[in-house]
Order: structure tokens, then C-alpha cells, then sequence
């Protein structure tokens, strides 16, 4: 079963493509308050308050659609499509160059597969050519754009991008919860030790509840395609080759499944380097020349930690950081949200890492090296697929680390063997914490 997503851009756009009545379709609304199933979002405050416009013409159509897929992910469940995990969707939208949106569709479509395991398809038709202002905007202009999540990396790539002299654009996307509410208190602490030298830009996303299509689809495996899009578009406002900087820990970017029950498209690919590749031939496909950096492939969260070029600020602004894959759950365990778990893989890195480099850290509601979770139970299953991965490198020759690595997908043949030694090191600060 194919999937239509239907977008709407404008308050006067009713477009409705020739579909069979039994083809299901979405129908979302873009900047069209009191359309049908309306996006909300601040993308056009954000970029007129801090960027003085809209980015131009191809970067705003790559938001567009980032936000279509993103409104995909979450609105069409898994559980309709093949399998109860692959889904056909098909995106509708229109764009202001509908040729280059049609030549670079293919890429656009292996892009989002290999990151979200479905099969996308495109139809794009022209829109009208929207006449972006350039308004001055107090203050000297960044640089560089840094993503900027809230958590931990993300933490250290703008530290030492300010301690390197960078004026720094600091992207974040939040929905619902306390996201926001992480980046903000990370920026105030920064702001102490680098007062006037970044610009957070906090956009917001959130898809329509669609009425009568129960929870939403939890995976939400295209986030980052959204994230690295506004970071485009604000790289894109800043000027051609401006850099967008991608601050995440070779451990997590690489993910090698920890069981064979998470291997393929059950594995994130968030960051990962083949992602990565594909998102550049999809910038080099639509004439964006902005490049993407990834300063800490190779190294693991813990060696990021002890090379942070700014210890005294690491020190103030990491326990602000939230890393946890649900830190808003405690709430229904009848403690504070907002408090790491202790016992998510996230967590279990993060706390591995701020172990072997020394840094100050946040509570936890579990700690696994004196009270482990029952292995059997829901909140025991990332400790036991760690502790199952940790045993399993354990009796495995170093050799076999090349092979795991290349488990979750292809990396850059000439760095093969730094990313399997970052995985080994890994590994190593992993198994130290369970010792």
C-alpha cells in the first residue's frame, strides 16, 4: 500500500493530485493557517528574526520537503506497511526549479531510504518565486553553522568551535516536550564564557494530529534529514561554502548493532557516514555548496570529553545536557522529567564516556553498575544487549572489528581502519563502565 502526502504551500494553494479513491493519502498544509492538517512550525520567524529572510528559492524547497517527510515518518504508522516496517510513500510538493527537483529525485529518494528503511517516490510541480528580503541584523554574522541538539556532542562541537574563534550558528529543532527547554539552559551557560559569540537558531516542528489516525509512529528516523535541512538553509543565508559542522561521537554515528535482532533498518542511522555521503550528493545534485563536517567521527564520546578545548566550560554546561532516549518517561515512573534513566544505550554511552574522561555529569534514576536492571524486563533490554555486545567483542579477534563496523553500512574505504579502532576504543569504555 503507497502512501500519498499531499503539501499545500500558501493559504491559496488546493492542490489535490489525480488519485484512485482507494489510494490513502495525507493532506498537509504549509504556511496556510487554518488549512487542512496545518504543519506547525516558526521556520519564517526564526529566519527573519535572526537571518533577516527566508533562505532562497532550492534551500527553502529542501526544508519543504524535509518537513513533509518528517510529517510522513510520524503520521503514516510502520505498522501499515510491509512487513509492519517498510512503507511506500509518495511526496507531492511544489518547487520553485520543478526540472532540478525532478533530476535530483533519485538521490533524494536513496537518501531517505537508506536512513529511514522505506521506499520514497516524488512528484513535484512548480510554485511561484518567492522574493526573499535580506534585512541587516544587529550583531557581526557567524561563520559556521553547528547543529546543536542539547545533548552532550553537541555540547562539545560548539565549544571548541568558540575556542577556535568561530563566531558560531547554532541549529536546533525541537516538537513537543522539554528539548527547548535543554538547548536553553546549554546556550545561558554558554553565553557566561562566550558572551556575544553564537547565535542559537531553535526552530520548531511539530506535525498536525491527524483526526482519527490514533498515536503517532514512534521511530521517527527522519528527524535528521529536517535537522541537516535547516542547518542547510541557515549555512545558506550566511553565504556559499559556508560550513555546517555535525558534532556527533564515531560510536553513535557508526551504531554497529549491538544484536542481530537490531541490525539493518532497525539500526539508526542518524549521523552515519553512508547518510552522510548521500545528503552531500543530494547538496552537490541541487547546486548547494555547503560542506558538512564531521570533526569527531573517529573518536568516541569519551575521547570528545577529554579533548573538549574548554574544560572549565565543559564542566559548567555539561550536566545541563540531556542525552537520554527518554528522559520525559520518568514522569509516568513517579519521579522528576527531565532526569536520565541511567539504563537507555544513550545513557549507557554517555555515562561510560564522563567516566573514563573525568567530566562532571548529570544524575541518573538508575545506576546499572550497583543496581542492574533485570534483564528479562523492558527497562533491562539495552543492558542486556550491551552486556551481550561487550562479551561478544570480548572473544572475538580484533581483526573481526572491520567486519562489525561495516554491519550498519558501507564507511569511506580509506578510513576503514580508523573507524574500526574508534569501535574497538569504544567498546572498551563501554565494557569498563559494566566492570
Amino acid at each position: 500500500m503507497s502512501w500519498h502526502v499531499v503539501c499545500r504551500v500558501g493559504a491559496t494553494d488546493s492542490y489535490l493530485p489525480p488519485l484512485a479513491d482507494s489510494d490513502p493519502r495525507l493532506i498537509v498544509s504549509f504556511a496556510a493557517p487554518g488549512g487542512l492538517n496545518t504543519l506547525r512550525y516558526n521556520f519564517v520567524e526564526r529566519f527573519t528574526e535572526h537571518l533577516g529572510g527566508l533562505p532562497t528559492g532550492t534551500a527553502l524547497d529542501l526544508i519543504n520537503l524535509a518537513a513533509a517527510v518528517f510529517t510522513a515518518d510520524l503520521c503514516v504508522l510502520r505498522e501499515l506497511g510491509e512487513e509492519r516496517w517498510t512503507r511506500d510513500i509518495t511526496i507531492h510538493l511544489p518547487v520553485e526549479d520543478e526540472a532540478l527537483w525532478a533530476s535530483a529525485s533519485p538521490i533524494a529518494a536513496e537518501t531517505l531510504g537508506f536512513l529511514t528503511g522505506d521506499r520514497w517516490s516524488f512528484e513535484f510541480r512548480a510554485r511561484p518565486i518567492i522574493q526573499t528580503e535580506h534585512e541587516e541584523v544587529a550583531g557581526e554574522r557567524p561563520t559556521v553553522v553547528s547543529l546543536f541538539s542539547g545533548g552532550l556532542d553537541s555540547l562539545v562541537g560548539v565549544i571548541d568551535l568558540l575556542a577556535a574563534g568561530h563566531r558560531v550558528a547554532l541549529v536546533g529543532h525541537y516538537g513537543a516536550g522539554m528539548t527547548h527547554a535543554y538547548q536553553q539552559r546549554v546556550s545561558e551557560a554558554l553565553e557566561e564564557v562566550f558572551p556575544g559569540h553564537f547565535l542559537p537558531v531553535l526552530f520548531h516542528a511539530q506535525p498536525p494530529t491527524i483526526e482519527g489516525a490514533g498515536e503517532r509512529e514512534q521511530t521517527m528516523r527522519s528527524r535528521s534529514f529536517l535537522f541537516f535541512s535547516l542547518g542547510i538553509g541557515v549555512a545558506s543565508r550566511l553565504g556559499d561554502k559556508t560550513q555546517l559542522y555535525v558534532p556527533e561521537n564515531g560510536l553513535i554515528s557508526i551504531n554497529v548493532p549491538l544484536t542481530t535482532a537490531r541490525s539493518g533498518s532497525l539500526s539508526t542511522r542518524t549521523t552515519h557516514p553512508h547518510y552522510v555521503s548521500l545528503f552531500r550528493q543530494l547538496l552537490t545534485a541541487l547546486g548547494l555548496d555547503h560542506p558538512i563536517v564531521l570533526p569527531y567521527r573517529l573518536k568516541t564520546k569519551g575521547a570528545m570529553l577529554q579533548e573538549c578545548a574548554h574544560q572549565e566550560a565543559l564542566a559548567k554546561a555539561a550536566p545541563l545536557t540531556m542525552s537520554c532516549a527518554h528522559s520525559e518517561g520518568s514522569r509516568w515512573e513517579g519521579t522528576s522529567p527531565g532526569v536520565h534513566c541511567g539504563y537507555c544505550y544513550p545513557c549507557l554511552i554517555r555515562r561510560a564516556a564522563t567516566r573514563a574522561a573525568g567530566t562532571a555529569d548529570a544524575p541518573y534514576t538508575l545506576d546499572v553498575r550497583t543496581a542492574p536492571p533485570d534483564p528479562t524486563s523492558q527497562r533491562g533490554r539495552d543492558f542486556r544487549a550491551l552486556s551481550m555486545a561487550i562479551e561478544r567483542f570480548r572473544l572475538r579477534p580484533a581483526s573481526r572489528a572491520v567486519f562489525d563496523v561495516l554491519d550498519s553500512g558501507p564507511v569511506p574505504p580509506d578510513e576503514i581502519s580508523e573507524y574500526a579502532e574508534m569501535y574497538r576504543n569504544g567498546m572498551r569504555e563501554l565494557a569498563a563502565l559494566l566492570t
